[in-house]
């Protein structure tokens, strides 16, 4: 196995080179990275993957799906049903009741009013959603704001579609993450296309005021840009957090592309179905791609997200919710009793985002000697842009008997560490 993963690094250093290689592909592997003494995000993610397997027997504190609750009943046994009922291709729209209960959705809990046959779409999970809206918006060359640090999916997909990436820096103020709007304004201009942005922030935890969202869409009225607003974490709040969606203030809709999810929230990552709401005139050419590469979404997924639109899940999000802030607590409160940790406590999203600077290695090293040493996974910061660099990013959404055992190995490997790190 080692042999293996030392031959696949091999291979992704040399694709930087390769002349079969497409150009857009290349662009993923993210060279950049090198000029600031920091690995390809893509090459480490696929190191500390093949490592883990390697390993054997490792607990994971890096993924993204609620590990101690499945969806209610009714919306399994809306997919059991599906399975008899709905054998044949849903098409590549979907089902029509799936995009109408979408917009009595968008409409109720977001204050989006769609079109359900020309401004909706499903989509392979909020994935699908980040993938095609840069196929058809950003162009080779095209200038992206990239809020920083974001989603560890999103800058490869913008480079694979020929963007050039500017971050636009979080604030991290020793406790939490926040948006500095003047260090977006001072990145924006003419030349800019699209704005990329998750709210609830992941990893960085933030939940986007009113406000915020206002001076965003005020700037990107002003210089004509797009914005692609991420909002999977949307139902995944804590301490009173209100979500708002950019999609809903004046002059926004005609030029925003929003992504939804049923898997975060709702325990469905295995149903892999989530919606794009946007402009017909960008719909149209998302259900090109789909018609080309995909087909069709999952009829199973589309029944069960169904079922989730349109039966109450109130009591159940509700303790879903309570279930994943007591979590949070929890995992902060162990991380902030390390020295040399500080850990934010998220607003919305289930990760948590810490300082480890004080450990005194970067985040690849850390990561890398936690996975050895305690069997238990992280994700280095800078997967997520080079200004997360100095945290990781740690789950709370799997059971707690897992995040205390996760947590447990990650202390006993952290006082492993050489005294002249933690100096």
């Amino acid at each position: 196995m080692e042999n293996k993963r030392e031959a696949r690094q091999a291979r992704l250093a040399q694709a930087a080179d390769a002349p079969w290689l497409s150009d857009s592909m290349k662009a993923t592997l993210m060279p950049e990275y090198a000029e600031v003494r920091l690995p390809s995000p893509v090459t480490a993610a696929r190191y500390l993957g093949d490592l883990a397997e390697e390993l054997g027997g490792v607990l994971s504190l890096s993924g993204g799906t609620i590990g101690d609750m499945l969806p209610p009943e009714f919306v399994r046994e809306a997919a059991r049903e599906a399975v008899d009922n709905y054998p044949h291709y849903p098409g590549v729209k979907g089902y029509k009741d799936f995009r109408e209960a979408v917009v009595g959705k968008l409409e109720r809990e977001n204050g989006i009013l769609a079109d359900p046959d020309d401004e909706i779409i499903p989509t392979i999970g909020c994935q699908q959603v980040i993938d095609s809206t840069f196929r058809v918006l950003v162009n080779s060359g095209d200038e992206v704001l990239l809020l920083d640090p974001e989603y560890a999916s999103t800058e490869p997909a913008i480079r694979m579609a020929g963007g050039r990436v500017k971050p636009v820096p979080l604030s991290w103020d020793g406790t939490d993450w926040r948006f500095d709007f003047e260090a977006l304004a001072s990145q924006a201009s003419r030349n800019t296309k699209m704005l990329v942005m998750s709210n609830g922030g992941n990893p960085s935890g933030i939940v986007y005021s009113r406000e915020e969202l206002e001076q965003i869409a005020g700037l990107a009225r002003t210089l004509d840009f797009w914005v692609f607003s991420d909002e999977e974490y949307e139902k995944t709040l804590f301490d009173g957090a209100v979500h708002h969606s950019i999609a809903a203030l004046p002059g926004m809709k005609e030029r925003t592309v929003t992504g939804f999810s049923f898997s975060k929230a709702y325990a469905m990552t295995a149903y892999r179905i989530g919606y794009m709401v946007a402009p017909a005139r960008v719909i149209d050419h998302v259900h090109s791609i789909v018609r080309f590469s995909l087909q069709a979404c999952s009829a199973v997924g589309m029944r069960a997200a169904h079922a989730v639109l349109t039966g109450d899940m109130a009591t159940w999000l509700q303790a879903s919710t309570a279930n994943l802030q007591k979590k949070r607590d929890y995992l902060a409160q162990r991380l902030n009793s390390i020295p040399g940790i500080r850990c934010n406590r998220p607003r919305g999203c289930y990760f948590v985002f810490p300082d480890v600077r004080g450990l005194g290695l970067p985040s690849f090293e850390l990561a890398s000697h936690v996975l050895r040493e305690g069997r238990v996974s992280v994700a280095p910061g800078f997967e997520f842009g080079r200004n997360g660099e100095g945290h990781i990013r740690v789950s709370f959404c799997f059971s707690v008997e897992q995040i205390a055992e996760g947590m447990d190995r990650f202390e006993r490997a952290v006082a492993k560490l050489p005294a002249t790190a933690k100096a």
